[in-house]
């Protein structure tokens, strides 16, 4: 594991530390190359509680704050990392409605869960300001309604 998180790392500081300096080209050909190191670093490790999901969704944000969305471009298509979050909230609205005001009464399980979607709407907060016109606009700002009550 340590390893994987390792090599996420340091292509992560690769990107981050002048992203500016790539072309589109070549970020075309970094995006699978990051996508593959995941999905390696997942088959190998499992998904451990959606940490390779959140290391690609919070590079993705970063690079649309830093690069700017081009939708021609994978790894900077703003509607990825924003449909990705709403499709990974593990649990449904009107649960987690439900349970977050509560949350301190909870058991560990679902306060993780509850954790995990607050992180998870916090990467569509930050890419949202790109995705005005995505589909599933009205699924997101009905979600972020829910945030104040979240662990």
């Amino acid at each position: 594991m340590n390893q994987w998180i390792a090599a996420a790392q340091s292509f992560t500081l690769l990107l981050q530390r002048d992203p500016v300096r790539f072309s589109d080209d070549q970020l075309r050909e970094i995006g699978p190359a990051w996508s593959a190191l995941l999905a390696a670093a997942e088959l190998s490790t499992g998904p451990q509680r959606d940490e390779w999901l959140m290391r690609d969704l919070w590079l993705r944000a970063w690079l649309l704050k830093n690069l700017g969305p081009r939708p021609d471009v994978p790894l900077l298509d703003p509607r990825s990392p924003f449909g990705r979050a709403l499709d990974a909230l593990p649990m449904s609205r009107e649960e987690v409605a439900e349970l977050a005001p509560r949350w301190r009464e909870l058991e560990r399980a679902q306060m993780l869960l509850l954790r995990m979607t607050k992180r998870l709407l916090a990467v569509m907060r930050t890419v949202a300001p790109y995705n005005g016109d995505h589909p599933r606009w009205a699924e997101h700002e009905a979600w972020q309604r829910l945030v104040g009550d979240l662990p």
